[in-house]
């Protein structure tokens, strides 16, 4: 009898606690790999101060994603837009989906991670944000 007890604790505590710590150990590791690459695109966009048109844009645009993917492994959607403070200065905001997908639910995106880089002396060279 006790071998029964023994078994039935096992399966119906133990199991769900493991499984449920394994799904939030990959929800962050998800969620970090989103913050870094955040973090790596707003440094290319202020070390080419802003200007994705130019000798900067090639690298910024193509060879960042081909990064990205390979050292950071993000493959959600990237967001990248501008806001204009005033006549010569601008903010650039980056928004990028954490993705993550479990086996019965499927694919989910509960939120995003957002970056700005800091106030730069140039128009903007990107869409304009949306107000939200």
């Amino acid at each position: 009898m006790r071998e029964a007890v023994g078994g039935a604790l096992l399966m119906y505590l133990i199991i769900p606690i493991i499984v449920i710590l394994i799904v939030f150990i990959g929800f962050i590791m998800n969620y970090a790999s989103a913050y870094r690459t955040a973090n790596y695109i707003v440094t290319q966009i202020e070390s080419c101060q802003g200007i994705v048109d130019g000798s900067c844009s090639s690298y910024v645009n193509n060879g960042i994603k081909s990064t990205i993917a390979s050292k950071y492994h993000y493959k959600g959607d990237i967001s990248i837009c501008c806001l204009q403070n005033g006549s010569n200065s601008s903010v650039y905001r980056v928004a990028l989906d954490v993705e993550f997908e479990l086996p019965i639910i499927g694919k989910f995106n509960p939120f995003k991670v957002k970056a700005e880089t800091k106030t730069m002396q140039n128009s903007c060279s990107v869409a304009a944000c949306s107000t939200n």
